[in-house]
């Protein structure tokens, strides 16, 4: 699936109204699934309610500055967090905020600042979703191989096999039953539990 292709699902939080708008404006219907909010609060609940892939702040807010906001969206899975910063404060978010990962943009920004701060948003969201994928691959392999050493031990102990063995005869089981290792293992975890 190239980028052109996927959809994300963006949130704008700005008390700004003409922001929210203009800013809406540069993101695509295609490419886009874009909520508001006005506040911190209404912010936390979309993100409670909803999975975004980016979260963007307009700072400061009128319930909070917007940096914590971004720290604490920037934790939830899959989620890259960009603000906008005022230019006499942006050093100073820029010390707070991109240790957690958030972007940070400094305003005024042209429109060609914000078109390329959505690109790299779109760039980070991608590696970030790579990431996911190697590590949920990795995280089903380490339950195989758990499931598969459990499934090992009930045959060591209740039919006197050696660990080769016992690894033999999971692999032939599946094998023969046309299924994974760890579901012959899951099977002969069920016959000693």
């Amino acid at each position: 699936m190239t980028l052109s292709e996927r959809i994300y699902r963006a949130l704008i939080v700005s008390q700004s109204e003409k922001f929210t708008a203009e800013f809406g404006s540069l993101l695509s219907v295609e490419q886009f699934q874009k909520d508001c909010a006005k506040n911190a609060g209404q912010a936390r609940r979309s993100v409670l309610e909803k999975n975004y892939d980016i979260v963007i702040v307009n700072a400061p807010l009128t319930d909070e500055f917007g940096t914590r906001l971004c720290m604490d969206v920037s934790m939830s899975p899959g989620t890259i967090a960009a603000i906008l910063a005022p230019s006499e404060i942006y050093d100073e978010i820029v010390h707070k905020a991109a240790p957690h990962g958030v972007f940070v943009i400094k305003k005024p920004a042209s429109q060609q600042t914000v078109i390329q701060s959505l690109s790299l948003l779109i760039s980070a969201r991608e590696r970030l979703r790579s990431v996911e994928k190697k590590a949920g691959k990795a995280e089903n392999k380490l339950e195989e191989i758990r499931v598969v050493n459990k499934a090992k031990w009930y045959l060591i102990d209740n039919e006197d096999m050696s660990e080769n063995d016992a690894h033999k005869y999971i692999e032939k089981a599946a094998m023969d039953a046309g299924i994974t290792k760890k579901q012959a293992a899951q099977i002969i975890i069920e016959r000693y539990s």
